[in-house]
């Protein structure tokens, strides 16, 4: 790894495990970062930059992650309703367990909600990147009716951000819960069928 990846990395993880530690409102959380990666502070803002440069650094690579973990998803061949309830389950299941992602939420989350609501075209272009193939998939299967594969995906975007920024009536912290919610929600028919199995 060059040597501007590898201390990028570094800093990355030690200012992970600063905010994991509810380091959000420390005002000297630079310079913790910088200590726990075992560099200099000027040497942290050359290479990944400040607290604002930082936090977003790491949301491109959670994003990264995630989306890693969601194409092997995104490639099953299944009937689409079950595969759009499989693929929200992961996606919704996996923010809400997220430890960073929770943190953050907890003692920052002024910090973070706009990365996920109105900076959330960032996300939903790089999900699109993912996921436009297998919209096409099911048209050309004839499982979809010929629409954008852009709006659709879109649209799921919105949905599984809603569920996991939002708390409604129905507690959704267990997947089976969720499960069992969206398949409902999406496709009575087929809710009627998994339980049946």
């Amino acid at each position: 790894m060059p040597q501007a990846q590898e201390i990028r990395a570094r800093v990355l993880a030690a200012a992970e495990q600063c905010l994991l530690e509810g380091g959000f409102g420390d005002a000297r959380l630079h310079s913790t970062i910088a200590r726990r990666a075992g560099l200099s502070r000027p040497t942290v803002y050359k290479y990944v930059g400040d607290q604002d440069a930082i936090n977003a650094a790491l949301i491109q690579r959670e994003l990264g992650v995630f989306l890693e973990q969601l194409q092997p998803i995104m490639d099953r061949h299944l009937p689409f309703a079950e595969h759009l309830v499989t693929v929200m389950v992961f996606v919704v299941g996996h923010a809400r367990e997220h430890p960073l992602l929770q943190a953050a939420l907890r003692d920052a989350p002024q910090l973070l909600l706009p990365w996920f609501t109105t900076r959330a075209g960032v996300l939903i272009e790089q999900v699109e990147t993912v996921a436009t193939d297998t919209v096409r998939r099911y048209i050309d299967d004839g499982e979809l009716p010929d629409v954008e594969p852009r709006i659709l995906i879109d649209a799921m975007c919105r949905i599984a951000l809603s569920l996991v920024f939002t708390n409604g009536v129905v507690d959704l912290s267990d997947p089976d819960a969720l499960r069992a919610y969206l398949v409902g929600f999406l496709n009575p028919q087929l809710y009627s069928r998994l339980n049946k199995g």
